[in-house]
């Protein structure tokens, strides 16, 4: 029965006041008071596995984000309630948009999209990227996409075993070559880069796909014979 006596302790912000009874299944009931102030009775099973926090204002919190600033955006109203909740929110450019809570939260949206044009962005991306003639030339810092899967920059780990050494130039990612030897695909990305680096790709990417289809056509010559 003691074990049971919870009076004077707290779970979350809710602190256990007096007992209460029961629920209609026989569980034990608790008078709680909350931070806020607000009385709550609450099962006692629910406050040990911490599913009840407070009286309810938590989730207020949460979704009551007016006045807060996420980016460039500023929340100013609110449009509609739920979990999904949509806010007003005006951009440091001065514009209003609406967006869903989530959306600022997570920080997928933080502008009115108007940073995408701006001269700070602009700059951001030509520090970063350093974008020459539509090409990315990120891989003249040697830097490496999360999302690769050999830890070399250009090449990819395939399901089948095989390594793809590719490119991205001029808005379009070209595939070089695929083979089950790491050394090979990296040999061919850096000679692609090196193409890149010397303005000769397209008469390079030409020069290999003519080499391919030779290649294929004497194979399909040798199969006949």
């Amino acid at each position: 029965m003691k074990n049971n006596d919870i009076t004077g302790q707290k779970f979350n912000k809710l602190t256990a006041i007096k007992r209460a009874g029961k629920d209609k299944t026989g569980r034990a009931l608790w008078l709680c008071k909350c931070d806020c102030g607000n009385m709550i009775t609450v099962k006692l099973t629910d406050l040990r596995t911490g599913r009840r926090k407070s009286c309810g204002c938590l989730q207020k919190e949460r979704y009551n984000i007016i006045g807060r600033r996420f980016g460039e955006l500023t929340v100013i109203g609110r449009e509609s309630s739920g979990s999904r909740a949509k806010f007003l929110c005006r951009c440091d450019c001065g514009r209003e948009i609406v967006v869903r809570g989530d959306s600022l939260r997570s920080r997928k949206t933080i502008s009115c999209g108007c940073d995408k044009k701006s001269a700070s962005k602009i700059k951001q991306l030509e520090g970063g990227r350093k974008l020459q003639d539509h090409t990315s030339n990120v891989f003249f810092k040697g830097t490496i996409s999360k999302n690769n899967t050999s830890g070399i920059n250009g090449v990819s780990r395939l399901k089948n075993g095989k390594y793809r050494a590719y490119i991205g130039y001029k808005n379009k990612i070209y595939s070089i070559i695929e083979d089950y030897d790491i050394n090979i695909a990296k040999a061919a990305r850096a000679e692609a880069e090196k193409a890149v680096k010397n303005k000769i790709f397209e008469k390079w990417i030409d020069g290999l796909r003519r080499n391919r289809q030779n290649e294929n056509g004497n194979r399909s010559d040798k199969r006949r014979s």
